[in-house]
């Protein structure tokens, strides 16, 4: 297999290119950097038995650079008790209100628990199930169904 130096130089406008593709060029070199190490680190294991060497080049950039850019796109940070008071007490407004109900309207009463106690007010498929003493699998099945009667019901409101 040739140097390193010339694999480099032959991928340089793949690892440019798949970093245009994501559009952060804000992190340019800093994810230059992760594509030319991840064509190291390519270079270093590929088996010509288990394929072709650009495409095996590719997936390994494209993945390290996906997995540096998930690593900056979940940040913690610290809040008081008053800012988490203000964020999980947020109440939706009237006319919000009346949006979710016209959504709704078309759910069983099982699938209407689900929306209201896990999306709205955000509690765990397993404290529902264990509060309305059905089985976890059982609040899963209510999810699925509700959620395909709102993607129904949104393509619909979408087209009016």
């Amino acid at each position: 297999m040739e140097s390193f130096e010339k694999i480099l130089n032959q991928y340089e406008p793949l690892i440019k290119k798949t970093i245009k593709r994501f559009h952060y060029v804000d992190v340019y070199d800093e994810l230059f950097q992760i594509g030319s190490i991840a064509l190291w680190e390519a270079y270093e294991r590929y088996d010509s038995d288990k394929g072709h060497f650009p495409s095996y080049a590719r997936s390994y950039i494209t993945g390290r650079i996906l997995q540096r850019l998930n690593q900056s796109y979940f940040v913690t940070t610290e809040a008081s008790d008053q800012l988490l008071d203000t964020i999980l007490g947020y109440e939706v407004p009237f006319l919000e209100s009346m949006i979710v109900e016209e959504y709704m309207k078309n759910l069983s009463a099982r699938e209407r628990l689900y929306v209201k106690f896990v999306l709205i007010h955000q509690g765990s498929q397993k404290e529902l199930a264990k509060r309305e003493g059905v089985s976890y699998e059982t609040v899963r099945s209510w999810r699925k169904t509700a959620l395909a009667k709102l993607r129904i019901k949104g393509h619909a409101m979408n087209n009016i």
